[in-house]
């Protein structure tokens, strides 16, 4: 016996007992499982409970009709994706019409040809496991894709990590220059209160005990002893100083948990400006005194995105321009920079971002490599070759776009551009 590939259970509803075990023999011969159903009642329970993988209807019956029950096999969540092939010795088109809008798959018309009734038999089974087989791989490539989506959230923030590595200790240094300012300034403020509260008491001393002469004698030596003329000058300074100290220690901190989180609160419209100064308050202790930084900003619309995520490119693009002229000639001035402005594309507005340097620029033959994963012209141990790939991702992500090329500087290029966020204009 030539068994199918595909063989499996096979419903055959008919009223007509002749047909019933027609179907059964021609079926049963070819190494089906039949079973079979005077009625379309009994058949509905029977596919319900256990649902075959094919059903034979026949169209004309008494009580529930084939056209009725197909309606309500398509109507159960079980049932609803079986393929269900009609059997009549109707012909009108408008019957065959009438049958597929009920869900019918085909159409098997009476008197029975074998090599037909096989020939449909098979198509549909074969149809049936490719549909099973293709919403199985679906499941395995969506269950991927998540797992994908996963990891890359991992990298990126592993990234981000490894490139705040890289920053704690100038953030470390320039996080020491203010609290300098607030040990120094608040030594000092102890000196000079203790100072004053010398003066108070010979102020209460006068008061109580010393004749008038005495106490104006005395209080002018105490204020000679303790520069009460450069004391009052001090104090306001060094106030100032200690409140400098603490401004500056906040908005580095603020820079670094600007750029450490998760993005937690979703896409939220974002100040591109406010963006790239925090990104260059966080890389600030990398170009100081080194690198000139040029800011040509220009009136742009805000952007819609994740915060966290934009910074990041922000602070790869500036970082790898950074690390490119530490390669340069130190006495030569190095520059970087950063514009701002309205693009248009197909009439939708963009906002664009162009980080520009003067340093060595990117060799023609690699500039097509920039973006892939793992590339870098760094020396080992100094580039995981991630920070484009990432960002090309991020922006992708944003339904923007991002370029490499050469400024006209001869340094390199990088342009970005993020569709602006018209509804919060």
């Amino acid at each position: 016996m030539n068994v199918p590939k595909n063989a499996g259970t096979i419903m055959v509803v008919d009223d007509k007992p002749s047909n019933l075990k027609l179907l059964g023999n021609i079926l049963r011969e070819r190494g089906y499982q039949v079973r079979i159903f005077p009625r379309g009642d009994l058949a509905l329970k029977s596919a319900v409970s256990d649902p075959p993988d094919l059903i034979l209807l026949d169209v004309t019956m008494p009580g529930m009709d084939g056209y009725e029950v197909c309606r309500l096999l398509k109507e159960h969540q079980t049932t609803k994706d079986l393929p269900v092939v009609f059997i009549s010795a109707l012909s009108e088109t408008d019957d065959k019409i009438k049958a597929f809008k009920s869900g019918g798959v085909d159409f098997i018309t009476k008197p029975f040809q074998v090599e037909e009734v096989h020939a449909r038999v098979e198509i549909h089974l074969t149809l049936k496991k490719i549909k099973s087989d293709l919403e199985e791989k679906n499941r395995i490539l969506e269950k991927a894709f998540d797992e994908l989506k996963t990891a890359q959230q991992i990298l990126v923030q592993s990234e981000k990590m490894a490139a705040l590595g890289v920053l704690v200790a100038g953030i470390a240094h320039e996080i020491n220059n203010p609290v300098n300012f607030i040990k120094s300034s608040t030594v000092g403020l102890q000196k000079d209160i203790s100072d004053l509260q010398r003066l108070l008491r010979a102020y209460e001393d006068c008061q109580s005990s010393c004749p008038e002469k005495d106490c104006s004698a005395r209080l002018v030596q105490v204020k000679k002893n303790i520069d009460y003329d450069i004391l009052i000058c001090e104090i306001p300074e060094m106030v100032s100083n200690i409140l400098e100290g603490v401004r500056r220690t906040e908005e580095i901190v603020d820079s670094l948990r600007s750029y450490s989180r998760l993005d937690s609160a979703g896409r939220q419209p974002i100040d591109i400006h406010e963006m790239i100064n925090t990104s260059l308050s966080i890389l600030k202790t990398r170009y100081k005194d080194k690198i000139t930084i040029v800011r040509e900003f220009h009136d742009i619309l805000p952007v819609s995105g994740l915060p966290g995520k934009l910074m990041q490119v922000f602070i790869n693009i500036v970082g790898n321009a950074v690390d490119a002229l530490e390669m340069m000639d130190q006495t030569r001035n190095s520059m970087i920079v950063i514009r701002t402005g309205i693009h248009s594309i197909e009439g939708s507005p963009f906002v664009k971002i162009e980080i520009e340097d003067n340093g060595p620029g990117i060799p023609h033959d690699i500039v097509s490599r920039v973006f892939d994963p793992f590339f870098t012209t760094k020396d080992v141990g100094k580039g995981t070759g991630l920070g484009l790939s990432i960002s090309i991702g991020i922006i992708k992500d944003h339904k923007g776009f991002i370029e490499a090329g050469s400024a006209t500087c001869g340094g390199a290029l990088f342009s970005i551009l993020l569709p602006a966020d018209q509804e919060n204009v």
